[in-house]
């Protein structure tokens, strides 16, 4: 009997060494398993986040540019951005020393760039961006750019247009030979926030844009240098395109055909697109000089009055609201064939 007992407790301590085992091992798979279904292990939030890439800067007379590249599939993992500068200062000695980076800025994750415009005109100043995660884990450094305090180049002068076809050209004289340069478009007169056309510099002393008949067009030029700092001059005089005063050339060919009941005239319309159609005008009274007779969007139009006496014609091409010089023919009379 006693033996029987002895078993038996044997038996229960086994039993409960075993619940407890495979109870540990259930709480174990419920916190491993059941955590992974809601995200990623708790230690991953405490890992340095991405590292913002490509700082450049673009340097203007009152302010510097910042810009940076940071992926954004990483973006959920961020808060934002730290946007830290340091400067160049003159010590009591007369020596120069880099202060210590300074947080002058804070960036949403959505933004990648940043204008600093508590700058100083001859100060150099050195920037950084470093990202800082939902547990305020912040990442390393970005790439250091340091934006001198150089004299920024010239802009350029005589800004100029002309209309080829479906393209407005815009012109300049350089100030210094062999310059780059931004392009600023806007639609609103003195407005150039945001707006800048070119995505590479432009070379060479003029740029060729899509022309748009439907609004106002005007730019400025910024001559540039630099590659990883770009410094970019004051802006050029500003140049507006507006098709309200565009005005076509004239139509060429002009060719008159005389009929026993009308007279037909065929041409050749100017190249500008502006064009929106043509007047056409007749003159058999000196006295009473050319009158309108007719408008047409093509460039042929039927005068169903007979020719018995001499006349003299004019066409002109109408722009969006002027018109332009009048291609002319004269001496215009049916001659009753034989």
């Amino acid at each position: 009997m006693t033996e029987f007992k002895t078993i038996n407790y044997k038996f229960l301590y086994y039993s409960k060494c075993c619940f407890t085992n495979l109870t540990l091992i259930f709480l174990l798979f419920i916190i491993f398993f059941g955590c992974g279904k809601k995200g990623d292990p708790t230690l991953k939030s405490y890992e340095k986040p991405e590292v913002p890439a490509n700082l450049y800067a673009l340097k203007r007379t009152d302010e510097i540019i910042l810009n940076w590249n940071f992926p954004a599939k990483k973006e959920p993992a961020i808060k934002g951005f730290n946007i830290l500068r340091s400067s160049l200062n003159s010590s009591s000695d007369g020596k120069e020393e880099w202060a210590d980076f300074e947080k002058i800025a804070f960036a949403d994750k959505k933004i990648r760039n940043y204008v600093d415009t508590s700058i100083k005109e001859n100060i150099s100043y050195k920037y950084k961006i470093i990202s800082q995660n939902l547990k305020d884990i912040l990442s390393n450094d970005s790439n250091v750019i340091m934006v001198s305090s150089t004299k920024l180049p010239e802009p350029p002068v005589q800004l100029s247009f002309r209309i080829e076809n479906d393209k407005q050209i815009l012109s300049w004289q350089e100030t210094v030979p062999d310059s780059s340069y931004n392009i600023y478009k806007s639609n609103i007169r003195g407005s150039y926030k945001s707006g800048q056309i070119n995505k590479t510099p432009v070379k060479g002393n003029s740029f060729i844009d899509n022309l748009d008949i439907n609004k106002i067009s005007c730019y400025i030029v910024r001559t540039i240098s630099g590659n990883e700092v770009i410094y970019e001059s004051n802006p050029s005089q500003e140049i507006c395109i507006d098709p309200e005063e565009l005005i076509p050339s004239k139509p060429f060919n002009l060719q008159a055909v005389t009929l026993s009941d009308s007279v037909v005239l065929v041409w050749e319309g100017p190249p500008e697109i502006f064009v929106t159609g043509y007047k056409i005008y007749r003159e058999t009274d000196k006295k009473k000089g050319f009158i309108l007779i007719g408008e047409t969007k093509m460039p042929t139009f039927t005068d169903k009055e007979r020719a018995s006496t001499k006349r003299n014609y004019r066409v002109t091409a109408v722009g969006p609201l002027k018109e332009g010089p009048a291609a002319e023919i004269k001496d215009i009379i049916y001659i009753k064939p034989r």
